[in-house]
């Protein structure tokens, strides 16, 4: 049984995992490493990494490639630590590097568009329909933290503030759109791969835990309601904190 980590980007992946670089490339230039290319990790478990790239559509297809030759090459992944970073809707509750263990995925770009805004149980089709469970349209549920107590992981309840997130294929930039998601969904992050990663884990049915540092303000920002390098350094207390380095 292996843990599959993955982040979106090299900076994310460096950050999550101090010290690594894939063998042949340069630990100082994570942005230079190729994209849905696994990668041995030495942790106190069988790890496996992966750089999905920007996106639902980037991470969707990484996953699939991911689960398929983990399982191809004997060493199938068994559980998903997908983490990196995200913007939260109020930095009073979710404040700037807060780590933030995510226990719901929405996408709120599913379903029927009125011309306003979308509504998921309009539509006709259901994304998945599980055999033993309910339909999957818009929300995907993600595992506790204690999935990863397979791999003599703690729970780290004390450190993750619970939250829901979003993921969007295109950012919000206007205090409109984020006013507006916040108030549809009362969601309290927002990604750009989350639901597709834990989407593509539900249907081999590995558990996905999702975590996420605290990066920015979500919608337009000053200055001070953002931080990415610290929110990347943020992420080097994730795997102390699960005890799996």
């Amino acid at each position: 049984m292996s843990l599959l980590l993955c982040a979106a980007t090299g900076p994310e992946l460096a950050g999550l995992v101090p010290g690594f670089a894939p063998e042949c490339f340069s630990a100082s230039a994570p942005k230079s490493w190729p994209e849905m290319t696994l990668w041995p990790l030495r942790l106190k478990c069988a790890a496996l990494c992966c750089i999905t790239g920007v996106g639902p559509v980037n991470a969707a297809l990484a996953m699939g490639i991911a689960l398929s030759r983990a399982k191809a090459e004997g060493t199938p992944i068994t559980a998903v630590l997908n983490a990196g970073l995200a913007g939260a809707f109020d930095l009073a509750q979710r404040p700037l590097l807060a780590l933030c263990h995510v226990r719901e995925e929405i996408w709120p770009e599913y379903g029927l568009h009125d011309g306003r805004s979308v509504t998921a149980q309009a539509f006709g089709f259901p994304q998945w329909q599980p055999p033993d469970g309910p339909a999957v349209r818009d929300r995907i549920p993600l595992a506790g933290l204690e999935a990863l107590a397979q791999f003599g992981a703690r729970h780290g309840d004390d450190v993750f503030l619970p939250s829901t997130s979003l993921t969007v294929a295109g950012v919000s930039a206007s205090f409109a759109r984020a006013a507006d998601l916040r108030a549809s969904y009362g969601a309290d992050l927002e990604n750009m791969e989350g639901f597709a990663v834990a989407y593509a884990s539900a249907r081999e049915g590995v558990p996905c835990v999702g975590v996420r540092s605290v990066s920015n303000k979500v919608g337009p920002r000053a200055n001070d309601e953002k931080d990415f390098p610290g929110a990347l350094a943020a992420l080097t207390r994730v795997l102390p904190a699960l005890n799996l380095i």
